[in-house]
Protein backbone atom coordinates (compact mmCIF):
# COMPACT_ATOMS: atom_id res chain seq x y z
CA UNK A 1 0.00 0.00 0.00
CA UNK A 2 1.65 3.41 -0.67
CA UNK A 3 1.10 5.56 1.91
CA UNK A 4 0.89 9.93 0.50
CA UNK A 5 1.96 12.52 3.23
CA UNK A 6 0.49 15.95 2.67
CA UNK A 7 2.18 18.85 4.15
CA UNK A 8 0.26 21.92 5.56
CA UNK A 9 2.45 24.75 7.17
CA UNK A 10 -1.31 25.34 9.84
CA UNK A 11 -1.31 21.91 10.73
CA UNK A 12 0.95 21.16 13.35
CA UNK A 13 1.76 19.59 17.06
CA UNK A 14 -0.95 20.38 19.71
CA UNK A 15 0.01 17.92 22.70
CA UNK A 16 -2.56 15.74 21.50
CA UNK A 17 -1.81 13.78 18.32
CA UNK A 18 1.58 13.30 16.43
CA UNK A 19 -0.13 12.62 13.47
CA UNK A 20 -1.11 15.89 12.54
CA UNK A 21 2.55 17.23 12.11
CA UNK A 22 4.91 17.41 9.64
CA UNK A 23 7.00 14.03 8.93
CA UNK A 24 9.98 15.72 9.80
CA UNK A 25 9.03 17.48 13.20
CA UNK A 26 7.21 14.00 14.21
CA UNK A 27 10.78 11.97 13.60
CA UNK A 28 12.49 14.77 15.79
CA UNK A 29 9.91 14.88 18.67
CA UNK A 30 10.51 11.38 18.67
CA UNK A 31 14.70 11.80 18.96
CA UNK A 32 13.94 14.37 21.92
CA UNK A 33 12.23 12.10 23.86
CA UNK A 34 15.37 9.30 23.97
CA UNK A 35 18.26 12.58 24.91
CA UNK A 36 20.40 11.81 28.04
CA UNK A 37 22.26 14.35 28.76
CA UNK A 38 25.55 12.59 30.60
CA UNK A 39 25.97 13.60 34.13
CA UNK A 40 29.20 14.68 33.68
CA UNK A 41 27.85 17.37 30.83
CA UNK A 42 25.40 18.37 33.22
CA UNK A 43 27.93 18.83 35.73
CA UNK A 44 30.12 20.79 33.52
CA UNK A 45 27.62 22.87 32.29
CA UNK A 46 26.66 23.91 35.99
CA UNK A 47 29.94 24.15 36.75
CA UNK A 48 31.15 27.41 34.03
CA UNK A 49 27.96 28.93 34.86
CA UNK A 50 24.54 27.61 32.92
CA UNK A 51 21.46 25.90 34.29
CA UNK A 52 19.92 23.92 32.30
CA UNK A 53 15.91 24.36 32.12
CA UNK A 54 15.72 20.06 31.85
CA UNK A 55 17.28 17.00 33.20
CA UNK A 56 16.98 15.13 29.68
CA UNK A 57 15.00 15.21 26.34
CA UNK A 58 12.19 13.27 28.06
CA UNK A 59 11.55 15.76 30.53
CA UNK A 60 11.14 18.49 27.68
CA UNK A 61 9.19 16.25 25.39
CA UNK A 62 6.74 16.04 28.48
CA UNK A 63 6.27 19.91 28.91
CA UNK A 64 5.64 20.60 25.33
CA UNK A 65 2.82 17.94 25.42
CA UNK A 66 1.55 19.00 28.24
CA UNK A 67 1.47 22.95 27.96
CA UNK A 68 0.30 21.65 24.29
CA UNK A 69 3.26 23.59 23.27
CA UNK A 70 2.17 23.48 18.89
CA UNK A 71 5.67 22.59 16.63
CA UNK A 72 5.84 23.67 13.32
CA UNK A 73 7.24 24.90 10.11
CA UNK A 74 7.32 28.79 10.03
CA UNK A 75 8.97 31.98 7.96
CA UNK A 76 12.01 33.48 9.94
CA UNK A 77 13.93 36.78 9.17
CA UNK A 78 16.54 34.42 7.77
CA UNK A 79 18.57 31.26 6.62
CA UNK A 80 19.96 31.61 9.99
CA UNK A 81 17.45 31.84 12.25
CA UNK A 82 17.09 28.75 12.96
CA UNK A 83 13.82 28.42 15.15
CA UNK A 84 11.86 30.56 18.06
CA UNK A 85 9.27 30.31 20.32
CA UNK A 86 6.39 32.58 20.03
CA UNK A 87 4.82 33.24 23.61
CA UNK A 88 1.76 34.92 21.90
CA UNK A 89 0.88 31.61 19.80
CA UNK A 90 2.34 28.88 22.86
CA UNK A 91 3.88 27.97 19.48
CA UNK A 92 7.90 26.32 18.87
CA UNK A 93 8.68 27.27 15.13
CA UNK A 94 11.34 26.08 12.46
CA UNK A 95 12.77 27.67 9.84
CA UNK A 96 10.05 26.59 6.90
CA UNK A 97 13.41 25.63 4.28
CA UNK A 98 14.05 22.60 6.24
CA UNK A 99 10.34 21.27 5.86
CA UNK A 100 10.38 17.45 5.01
CA UNK A 101 13.54 17.49 4.92
CA UNK A 102 14.68 14.18 5.74
CA UNK A 103 18.28 14.35 6.32
CA UNK A 104 19.26 12.52 9.69
CA UNK A 105 21.62 14.94 10.94
CA UNK A 106 19.34 17.86 9.75
CA UNK A 107 16.08 16.22 12.12
CA UNK A 108 18.69 15.58 14.89
CA UNK A 109 19.51 19.35 14.43
CA UNK A 110 16.14 19.96 14.51
CA UNK A 111 15.21 18.41 17.83
CA UNK A 112 18.30 20.29 19.56
CA UNK A 113 16.51 23.72 18.23
CA UNK A 114 12.81 22.11 20.00
CA UNK A 115 14.77 21.57 23.00
CA UNK A 116 15.95 24.68 23.04
CA UNK A 117 12.84 26.82 22.57
CA UNK A 118 11.22 24.50 25.13
CA UNK A 119 13.58 25.59 27.59
CA UNK A 120 12.47 29.56 26.65
CA UNK A 121 8.82 28.23 26.73
CA UNK A 122 9.12 26.75 30.23
CA UNK A 123 9.49 30.39 32.02
CA UNK A 124 6.60 31.42 30.30
CA UNK A 125 7.83 35.43 30.44
CA UNK A 126 8.41 36.07 26.28
CA UNK A 127 11.64 38.07 27.54
CA UNK A 128 15.41 36.62 27.26
CA UNK A 129 18.85 37.34 29.28
CA UNK A 130 22.15 36.08 28.29
CA UNK A 131 21.76 33.87 31.38
CA UNK A 132 18.96 32.38 29.62
CA UNK A 133 20.64 32.03 26.90
CA UNK A 134 23.43 30.06 27.93
CA UNK A 135 20.79 27.41 29.85
CA UNK A 136 19.00 26.74 26.82
CA UNK A 137 21.97 26.59 24.75
CA UNK A 138 23.44 24.36 27.40
CA UNK A 139 20.37 22.22 26.42
CA UNK A 140 21.49 22.03 22.48
CA UNK A 141 25.53 21.62 23.67
CA UNK A 142 24.54 18.43 25.65
CA UNK A 143 21.49 16.65 23.49
CA UNK A 144 24.49 16.97 20.64
CA UNK A 145 26.75 15.58 22.71
CA UNK A 146 24.53 12.59 23.16
CA UNK A 147 23.64 12.38 19.69
CA UNK A 148 27.37 12.21 18.83
CA UNK A 149 27.45 8.88 20.89
CA UNK A 150 24.37 7.11 19.94
CA UNK A 151 25.15 8.68 16.29
CA UNK A 152 28.73 8.19 15.55
CA UNK A 153 29.93 9.98 12.28
CA UNK A 154 26.11 11.76 12.03
CA UNK A 155 27.74 14.95 11.84
CA UNK A 156 30.86 14.55 9.87
CA UNK A 157 28.64 13.96 6.64
CA UNK A 158 28.42 16.26 3.93
CA UNK A 159 24.95 17.92 5.20
CA UNK A 160 25.87 21.76 4.76
CA UNK A 161 22.39 22.83 6.32
CA UNK A 162 23.12 26.41 8.48
CA UNK A 163 21.23 24.62 11.23
CA UNK A 164 24.10 21.39 11.25
CA UNK A 165 27.03 23.46 10.70
CA UNK A 166 26.55 27.16 11.84
CA UNK A 167 24.12 26.13 14.32
CA UNK A 168 24.10 23.28 16.91
CA UNK A 169 27.72 21.60 16.12
CA UNK A 170 29.49 25.68 16.73
CA UNK A 171 27.60 25.67 20.17
CA UNK A 172 28.26 21.82 21.31
CA UNK A 173 32.49 22.89 20.56
CA UNK A 174 31.61 26.42 22.10
CA UNK A 175 30.48 24.70 25.74
CA UNK A 176 33.04 21.87 26.01
CA UNK A 177 36.11 23.63 24.56
CA UNK A 178 38.90 23.69 26.99
CA UNK A 179 39.17 27.50 26.67
CA UNK A 180 36.21 29.14 27.61
CA UNK A 181 36.67 32.09 25.19
CA UNK A 182 35.22 30.19 21.99
CA UNK A 183 32.23 30.28 24.01
CA UNK A 184 32.46 33.92 25.28
CA UNK A 185 32.63 35.27 21.60
CA UNK A 186 29.71 33.03 20.40
CA UNK A 187 27.20 33.76 22.62
CA UNK A 188 28.50 37.71 22.37
CA UNK A 189 27.74 37.75 18.88
CA UNK A 190 24.42 36.80 19.25
CA UNK A 191 23.13 37.89 22.89
CA UNK A 192 25.39 40.76 23.89
CA UNK A 193 22.20 43.10 23.26
CA UNK A 194 20.23 41.32 26.25
CA UNK A 195 20.37 42.35 29.95
CA UNK A 196 23.04 39.55 32.17
CA UNK A 197 19.98 38.44 33.72
CA UNK A 198 16.77 38.42 35.21
CA UNK A 199 14.41 37.09 38.19
CA UNK A 200 14.20 33.93 36.89
CA UNK A 201 17.23 33.13 35.51
CA UNK A 202 20.32 35.10 37.94
CA UNK A 203 23.25 36.46 35.92
CA UNK A 204 26.31 34.34 36.49
CA UNK A 205 29.95 35.78 36.48
CA UNK A 206 29.72 34.18 32.54
CA UNK A 207 26.96 36.42 31.33
CA UNK A 208 28.27 39.18 33.16
CA UNK A 209 31.88 38.31 31.35
CA UNK A 210 30.41 38.06 27.88
CA UNK A 211 28.21 41.70 28.53
CA UNK A 212 31.05 43.34 29.42
CA UNK A 213 33.93 41.73 28.81
CA UNK A 214 35.76 41.44 32.06
CA UNK A 215 38.16 38.44 31.10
Amino acid sequence: MIKVFAYNSNICYDGQNLKKNSDTINLALEEIKKVNFSENDINYVKKIGAKPPFKNGKEAYDFIKKSNIKVKFAPMPSNDTHAQWDIDENTIKINEIYKNNKNKAVILAISEAIIHEAGHAKDNDGESSIQEELNCLSLNAMAHRDYNRKYPDIYNSNTQESIVKNGVTLYSEAYFETNPYKLIKKVQKSYSHLPTGDVLHPASYLAYTIKYNHF
